[in-house]
């Protein structure tokens, strides 16, 4: 691409920091649907650009602030996503995160959780969100999780993203704010959230190449802050390049796709565009999905009860999932002198026999390459992903410009490659899919958590 034609490193901070400014894009929120609006705006207005919506029903959880009180008034730093609102009282008690939560230890209690011991913050999820369901099976009052930084860095920490709506409130405290609460304490917890109906939408934007065989480049909308969710910067700015080239030099239709849904993923906009270009792959009309997410990052970690920048970037990876797309996504990495960042076939561990062996791209390009279409996926994972306190510092613009460079060279030097080098083993997969082989998961998870029995 020629990066003398392409957005600088300061226009993508000014996208950024508009997208930003929209505050908490929790998904159906009236924030969110003010950037989705926006979104389309911009794309509407690229030359020779069409856009479409898919619209999904949700049930919208909105924030507002938490509330504490255990022997005084201690400072909330958010209220844990989809927690019950409403205020609960009970008395305070501390388990360690090995004990789970049960009706024999908590019911009736508010129960305070360390928050788990991880490489990064988003190893945590899986853990707290067992932690509110479980929380719920056992009729607890409620639920603290102290982070381990202070609170003016925890303020308004987002995770677990399940989107699934617990049975009891639940809030996060800064290190600093937890020392003040002692076990055994009549402690009275709040959330101030608001529950409603609503429809969110997915923005579908596409540009016609010579071939209606497509590119697929997606990210998600809903968001907390600098970090998630930036790849709508970088699908901007990538549409707006490709759009002002002349037809010749876009060898495929590309497809870019705004998705709603990773905030409350049973409408998870990724998984269902998936679906649709699985069923769609073996007519022809689709060549590879690429997604980007979490761009740019700067890589802070724990030292001195504190979260702190160490001047490296965030580690990265960009996924893909055969031998054409890893040697491209390898080139455009050198080209682009992006450091830090591990070319990988997947994150988990693989399974014999299944198709494909490993079903995750640490991110949302897992419901593109677990369907089977041909992915490539950019994502990483800093403790600032969740953390929007940290704004702009969390993000270096220059390193983001780069990272985007090198998907567009990558989306150009794919143009003109056949459909099947492009695949590769995917066709096999998609064969030994067909003939009955073990496949990975597509289940979303419920909108809403099981109560007690």
């Amino acid at each position: 691409m020629d990066d003398r034609r392409f957005p600088s490193a300061a226009t993508l901070r000014d996208l950024n920091a508009q997208v930003a400014g929209f505050g908490v894009r929790a998904t159906g929120s009236p924030a969110h649907h003010r950037l989705v609006s926006w979104l389309e705006r911009q794309v509407s207005r690229l030359p020779g650009m069409s856009v479409r919506s898919e619209r999904f029903p949700v049930h919208r959880w909105q924030p507002r602030p938490g509330f504490l009180l255990s022997g005084g008034v201690v400072p909330v730093a958010a209220p844990i996503p989809y927690s019950a609102p409403g205020l609960r009282s009970g008395e305070l008690i501390h388990l360690p995160t090995a004990e789970p939560i049960t009706a024999a230890n908590a019911r009736g209690k508010v129960v305070l959780r360390d928050f788990p011991a991880v490489d990064r913050g988003y190893h945590a999820e899986p853990q707290l969100h067992r932690d509110m369901i479980d929380a719920g099976l056992a009729a607890a009052a409620g639920v603290i999780v102290a982070l381990p930084f202070p609170h003016e860095q925890a303020r308004g920490y987002w995770d677990p993203h399940t989107g699934t709506h617990y049975r009891v409130p639940g809030v996060f405290v800064g290190s600093d704010a937890a020392l003040k609460l002692k076990a055994g304490t009549r402690t009275t917890i709040g959330v101030l959230a608001g529950r409603a109906p609503a429809v969110t939408r997915s923005l579908i934007a596409t540009l016609p190449g010579q071939s209606r065989e497509r590119i697929v480049i997606d990210t998600n909308t809903d968001g907390v802050g600098w970090v998630q969710e930036n790849g709508t910067v970088a699908l901007l700015a990538l549409a707006e390049h490709f759009a002002r080239l002349p037809p010749r030099c876009r060898p495929r239709t590309l497809e870019f796709v705004f998705a709603t849904g990773h905030l409350h993923r049973p409408a998870e906009g990724s998984e269902f565009r998936a679906r649709a270009l699985d069923a769609e792959y073996d007519s022809g009309s689709v060549a590879f999905a690429f997604v980007l997410e979490h761009l740019g990052t700067r890589e802070f970690l724990p030292s001195a009860g504190s979260l702190r920048p160490t001047g490296a970037a965030e580690l990265s990876g960009w996924f893909a999932g055969s031998p054409v797309l890893a040697r491209t996504a390898a080139t455009a990495l050198a080209g682009r002198q992006v450091d830090r960042t591990f070319v990988l076939p997947g994150i988990d561990v693989p399974v014999p026999g299944r198709a494909p062996p490993q079903c995750s791209f640490g991110g949302i390009g897992t419901h593109f390459h677990s369907h089977l279409v041909p992915a490539m996926a950019m994502i990483s994972g800093p403790w600032t992903l969740w953390a929007p306190s940290f704004g702009a510092e969390a993000v270096d613009h220059e390193r983001m410009r780069r990272q985007t460079l090198a998907a567009g060279d990558a989306v150009l030097a794919l143009g003109p490659v056949p459909r099947e080098q492009i695949a590769g083993p995917y066709l096999d997969l998609r064969r030994a899919r067909a003939a009955g082989a073990a496949t990975c998961s597509h289940d979303l998870p419920p909108e809403w958590a099981p109560g007690p029995p």
